[in-house]
């Protein structure tokens, strides 16, 4: 739906957040390598953010059904991603090899923004893009770095 460039010092990243990640409502706390505790920690990660200059900020508006129908959800993330891959893909056969995704949730190896306690309201807002609003849509985000 939309997208924007951002400099990565500009990614606002919160510690607290890793306590979303911890209550584990996505279910994929200590199972898959790309969440935590195997992701790593958050200074670790936040060390792997910090090694890039720039964020494309991608985002997809969805219209739900049913906005609490977690299966929904699901599909129109791994929707998300696997654009975000595409795009990846792209990047990679123009010429860019060092790049990093996080996903609108954990996808193959690519950790989602939460787990890099990544403030999307704050990074939305920097990007003149809409994130949290009440007008039946949910907003779903994927970063590529590089």
């Amino acid at each position: 739906t939309d997208a924007a460039l951002m400099e990565v010092k500009d990614l606002v990243i919160v510690p607290e957040y890793r306590m979303f990640c911890e209550e584990n409502l996505c279910g994929n706390y200590g199972v898959l390598p790309a969440c935590p505790p195997e992701s790593g920690s958050v200074e670790e990660m936040t060390a792997r953010v910090r090694r890039y200059k720039t964020a494309l900020v991608l985002m997809i508006e969805h219209t739900p059904v049913n906005y609490t129908d977690r299966a929904e959800q699901k599909a129109a993330k791994k929707h998300q991603n696997i654009l975000t891959e595409q795009l990846m893909d792209r990047m990679h056969e123009d010429g860019t090899d060092d790049l990093l995704m996080m996903g609108a949730g954990p996808w193959k190896g690519a950790s989602c923004m939460s787990a890099y306690c990544v403030n999307a309201q704050k990074m939305a807002e920097h990007v003149h893009m809409k994130c949290w609003e009440n007008d039946g849509k949910i907003r779903y985000f994927s970063l590529i770095l590089f």
